[in-house]
């Protein structure tokens, strides 16, 4: 898959289950401050989050969104974790 040297590793948890794990090429998510992107190779965040909606581009180039209740979003290491308290 050609985007794949593009790819980072993404997980969104919820206090009730782990809602998505996988591959991703972008993350736009609702920063206290306004939207915000995260692509490969991002520099070390922790960021609070609105409620609002996530947007994906996945590894295999189709795209994802949906809405969240707050949380928290942070990468390390072309990692990221979105922690939120419920995923609609």
């Amino acid at each position: 898959m050609a985007s794949s040297d593009k790819a980072f590793k993404l997980d969104i948890v919820t206090p009730q289950k782990l809602f998505f794990s996988g591959e991703v090429t972008s993350v736009i998510a609702p920063g206290l401050d306004g939207l915000f992107q995260v692509m490969k190779g991002h520099a070390p965040l922790l960021a609070a989050l609105k409620s609002g909606k996530v947007r994906l581009s996945l590894a295999d180039r189709s795209e994802n969104s949906f809405q969240i209740e707050g949380g928290f979003f942070e990468v390390s290491s072309n990692k990221a974790i979105l922690l939120t308290e419920e995923v609609a």
